[in-house]
């Protein structure tokens, strides 16, 4: 996996007490669902194989570059993948598998939150992600040349099946 809990809690608030092993499957699933996708197999592919090489690190965290003697910014693979798995744990991690079958977690002092705002935080939280994507994608294209295996086209096709809707 690229990011791990550390990570996603820079980017998102998520309790000091959630395991490993109840977050990392959401981790994994923005990696392969969401991620990949966007970057396209030979990118997502390449970027597996060697994480720590430096033009691969500069897709991974913040970086300023300049492009036409403008600077520009963007925030990261890691912020954009953090983001991805909040939103899909904030929607399917407050369940609780045990021996009667899927609970959820209530107290006298507290309401969980009903499945329709659930599910405008995911939506919001993914469109936030895909707004951080599209200032890498803009670096990468920028910087082609150093990234041969980016396929801008690729992004439009994987960005289809995200639905963008306007956030008042």
């Amino acid at each position: 996996m690229l990011i791990d809990k550390t990570e996603v809690r820079n980017h998102r608030e998520i309790s000091r007490g959630v395991r490993d092993e109840k977050i990392n499957p959401f981790i994994e699933d923005a990696e392969n669902l969401d991620l990949k996708p966007l970057l396209g197999d030979k990118l997502y592919f390449a970027l597996i194989a060697a994480p720590t090489d430096a033009r691969f690190v500069d897709l991974l965290d913040p970086k300023t570059y300049t492009y036409n003697d403008n600077t520009y910014q963007h925030q990261g693979l890691k912020k954009v993948l953090s983001i991805f798995s909040f939103a899909r744990y904030q929607i399917h991690g407050s369940f609780t598998d045990t021996g009667f079958g899927f609970v959820s977690k209530k107290t006298q002092d507290s309401e969980p939150v009903s499945e329709t705002q659930k599910r405008n935080l995911y939506t919001k939280e993914r469109q936030t992600a895909v707004a951080y994507f599209n200032e890498v994608a803009l670096f990468l294209s920028r910087n082609s040349d150093i990234y041969p295996e980016w396929n801008s086209g690729s992004v439009s096709r994987a960005l289809g099946s995200i639905r963008i809707t306007k956030i008042s």
